[in-house]
């Protein structure tokens, strides 16, 4: 297990593993590799690590794909270089681990994957977003760049 970065005591863990501050949350349940948009978006405009929520310093990194560089942009935010060396280590999609992109996005029935039981909940009318659309079930990038 690759020890998680000192910037990250304050962060939840699940299975042993930080739960990233712009991951989504539901129930208390983490939602691995899906963004909380709002989070996402505060990360994005205060200039916040996506992995320990802290600001950003003058020096950060994305992680990015393929498509993302097609595109010039990147859905998520940048992160310590500490925080980057723990997520490359630790995430499935980074480490080689996952093959493969999910066949359905988790936002499909319920963020956690679990029922949800919360008539409030907004969970079942989110949709995916169009770049789950484009990876469902597709081979996971193979060249990822970090930096």
């Amino acid at each position: 297990m690759h020890p998680i970065p000192q910037r990250c005591p304050h962060r939840p863990l699940a299975g042993g593993l930080v739960v990233p501050y712009v991951s989504l949350v539901h129930g208390g349940h983490a939602a691995f590799g899906t963004l909380d948009a709002d989070r996402a978006r505060t990360a994005f405009l205060d200039r916040l690590c996506q992995i320990c929520g802290h600001p950003l310093d003058e020096r950060c990194w994305l992680i990015v794909r393929p498509a993302d560089i097609a595109r010039s942009h990147s859905p998520e935010p940048a992160l310590h270089p500490e925080c980057l060396r723990y997520t490359a280590a630790t995430c499935p999609m980074l480490n080689g681990q996952a093959t493969h992109y999910r066949q359905r996005s988790v936002l499909a029935s319920h963020p956690a994957g679990r029922p949800c039981t919360d008539p409030s909940c907004p969970c079942p009318s989110r949709t995916p977003d169009n770049g789950h659309a484009a990876r469902s079930g597709r081979p996971a990038d193979t060249d990822t760049k970090h930096g």
